[in-house]
């Protein structure tokens, strides 16, 4: 059963594990060792018609598990993290925190918790800073002060720049190792980017009959910075993408892009 509030006065987590059991433990650094990481969503929100908010699934390849969220603004910032390409393991809406008797809050739910390749352990709460209360600063007060308990890092995510967004919004359909290029290709995609050239062009000299089937494969490689580009401007067919240095290496090295 799920709890709306400490039952011993003392700060404590909550989280449904992969079986949908319920599990309550202390926030102590004992937490660091529970496979928190593996919790399904501890609530998910309900669905009804012209709702104002957008749901949704993402796939994250690196875990090959869906991952719910309940606006497009935490949909950004999925995007947002998963390109970054430092988080190696990632759950939405992982736990429950329950407060301490006294504490300004009672409860919270964050959006995500996610493991970073460092071996960090982040609690993720995304807000709109239109909507950063009182309320809610005292609210993520509590949930930074829990983590500082358990060794948990605490962020909060807000609008992330709208140019940025676009750009990873245009790439992200591309980024799944299904669109990576085989052997030849990727050869010949660094190759006619080296020394930097306009994407469009660049796509016409891969595929010369059908340019568009060209745009999966150059689309990934600049997600998985393979190639370089601009991406504080929208990009277009005429945004100059270049290889990087560190792109030339063997196909079997570049096909470990997850």
């Amino acid at each position: 059963m799920l709890l709306t509030r400490s039952e011993n006065g003392l700060d404590a987590i909550q989280w449904r594990g992969p079986d949908k059991r319920i599990f309550t433990a202390p926030a102590t650094r004992g937490l660091l060792t529970q496979p928190v990481i593996e919790a399904l969503p501890i609530r998910v929100g309900g669905q009804w018609q012209n709702r104002p908010n957008r749901h949704g699934l993402y796939f994250w390849e690196r875990t090959g598990r869906h991952l719910w969220y309940e606006s497009a603004l935490e949909l950004a910032c999925l995007l947002g993290l998963d390109f970054e390409g430092s988080v190696q393991g990632i759950a939405s809406q992982p736990f429950r925190m329950l407060f301490r008797a006294g504490a300004k809050s009672v409860r919270h739910d964050p959006d995500f918790f996610a493991v970073h390749r460092n071996g960090d352990q982040v609690v993720y709460d995304v807000k709109p800073r239109a909507r950063m209360s009182s309320r809610v600063s005292d609210q993520f007060e509590e949930s930074s002060r829990v983590c500082t308990l358990v060794g948990w890092r605490h962020a909060v995510l807000h609008e992330p720049d709208p140019v940025l967004a676009a750009n990873l919004d245009f790439l992200r359909g591309a980024r799944h190792t299904r669109n990576h290029p085989g052997e030849a290709v990727f050869g010949q995609i660094l190759n006619v980017f080296e020394g930097g050239r306009a994407i469009g062009e660049g796509r016409e000299m891969v595929n010369r009959r059908f340019p568009a089937l060209a745009m999966p494969s150059i689309k990934h490689l600049i997600w998985h910075r393979f190639l370089e580009v601009d991406l504080t401007r929208r990009l277009d067919f005429d945004s100059i993408a270049a290889t990087e240095i560190d792109a030339i290496r063997s196909p079997e090295e570049a096909s470990c892009c997850v």
